[in-house]
C-alpha cells in the first residue's frame, strides 16, 4: 500500500483543513495509506469544527523527506505550500484557486471555479462510486457552510448549494443555519488572541509583476472587536510590510451579519484602495461594501492595478 501525505496550505481555515481531512478518507478508499497534515496553528472556528464533530487534529508539518508522496488541497501556488516541495513527488492538486503550478512528473490534477474545495471532492466521491456516510457528510457540509459564509460569498455556485442540499439529507447535522452561525460566533471569539494572531489569522500572499502583495481577511459577526484595536493593527501591518519588504498591505473586516467589509490601509496604501474600488478613506477605514470575496472580489482587481 503506497503511503501518502495530504496537506493543505499555510495558515490554514476551516476549507482547507476539512478538505485534506476528507481527501485522506478519499485516498484511502482508492488504497493509499493517506494521512492528513497542517502547517500552523488552526483557528477557533477550525478548532470549534473538529472538536464539535469528534474529529482529532491532525499534525503539523511544514516538510517531509524527499521524494515523500504528496497530495496537496486547496492551494497549488509555491508560497502557500510545503517548504521542500521541490524535494517532494506530487501526485494529486485538488483546488478551487487560480492555477500556478508546475511538475515534472504526470499527476492527478482537478481544479474547477467553484466555492469550495469540498464540493470538488464530493463530485470525485460520487464518481468513483464510494459512500458518503454521515461523519464525512457533517464534515463536507461545515466546509462548505464555512467557505461560502451560509451562501453570502459571491464563490458561490448553484452546484455548491445542490451539492449542500444532498449532504444535507445524510449529514448529523439537524439545523443548518444554527450550526454555521455557532461557527461563525466561535471564529469571532478573539477577546484573548494578540493583535499580531489577529491580523494574521487568514491572509494570503500573492506576487504580480515583482510585487508582493499580503491580504488579510477577518471574517467576523463582531467587527467592533478589531475595529476598536485599529491603532494597534496599523502598527503591526507598517512593521510587517517593511520587515518582507511588501508593495502593498491591507486587512479587510467581514462583517457576515451585514454583509460589509471595512478595510483598514496604511496611509501609504490608501491611493490603490481609492483607484481600485473608487472609495473613500477616512481614518485609514475603506468601505468597500459587500465585498466578502478576496478571491474574487478583490484580489482580481488589485492584480490587474499592479500588473500594469
Amino acid at each position: 500500500m503506497r503511503e501518502i501525505k495530504v496537506v493543505w496550505h499555510k495558515i490554514p481555515d476551516t476549507d482547507c483543513t476539512l478538505s485534506a481531512i476528507i481527501m485522506a478518507d478519499y485516498l484511502t478508499k482508492k488504497w493509499y495509506k493517506a494521512t492528513p497534515y497542517i502547517q500552523g496553528k488552526l483557528n477557533k472556528e477550525t478548532e470549534f469544527v473538529l472538536n464539535k464533530l469528534w474529529v482529532q487534529i491532525p499534525e503539523i508539518a511544514t516538510s517531509f523527506p524527499a521524494w515523500t508522496n504528496v497530495c496537496l488541497v486547496d492551494h497549488n501556488e509555491e508560497f502557500q505550500t510545503l517548504d521542500n516541495l521541490n524535494e517532494l513527488n506530487v501526485e494529486y492538486v485538488v483546488d478551487h484557486h487560480k492555477v500556478n503550478f508546475s511538475c515534472p512528473n504526470p499527476l492527478y490534477m482537478r481544479f474547477e471555479p467553484i466555492c469550495s474545495t469540498c464540493s470538488i471532492i464530493y463530485k470525485m466521491y460520487k464518481e468513483a462510486w464510494f459512500e458518503i456516510n454521515p461523519k464525512i457528510a457533517d464534515l463536507m457540509l461545515t466546509w462548505i457552510l464555512s467557505d461560502s459564509l451560509m451562501f453570502k460569498s459571491a464563490t458561490t455556485t448553484k452546484e455548491d448549494t445542490i451539492i449542500t442540499e444532498k449532504l444535507f439529507e445524510i449529514s448529523n447535522i439537524e439545523d443548518m443555519e444554527k450550526y454555521a452561525m455557532e461557527m461563525f460566533d466561535a471564529k469571532s471569539d478573539l477577546w484573548n488572541i494578540s493583535v499580531e494572531d489577529l491580523i494574521k489569522y487568514d491572509y494570503k500572499v500573492f506576487e504580480t509583476n515583482w510585487k508582493k502583495i499580503w491580504i488579510w481577511t477577518l471574517e467576523t459577526t463582531n467587527p467592533n472587536y478589531a475595529l476598536w484595536r485599529k491603532e494597534e493593527i496599523i502598527k503591526w501591518l507598517k512593521e510587517i510590510k517593511e520587515k518582507d519588504w511588501l508593495s502593498f498591505i491591507m486587512l479587510s473586516i467581514v462583517d457576515i451579519i451585514k454583509e460589509q467589509n471595512t478595510t483598514i490601509i496604511l496611509d501609504e496604501d490608501a491611493s490603490v484602495i481609492k483607484e481600485v474600488f473608487n472609495t473613500k478613506i477616512e481614518n485609514n477605514l475603506a468601505d468597500l461594501w459587500n465585498r466578502l470575496s478576496r478571491k474574487k472580489q478583490v484580489m482580481p482587481q488589485l492584480t490587474e492595478y499592479f500588473n500594469k
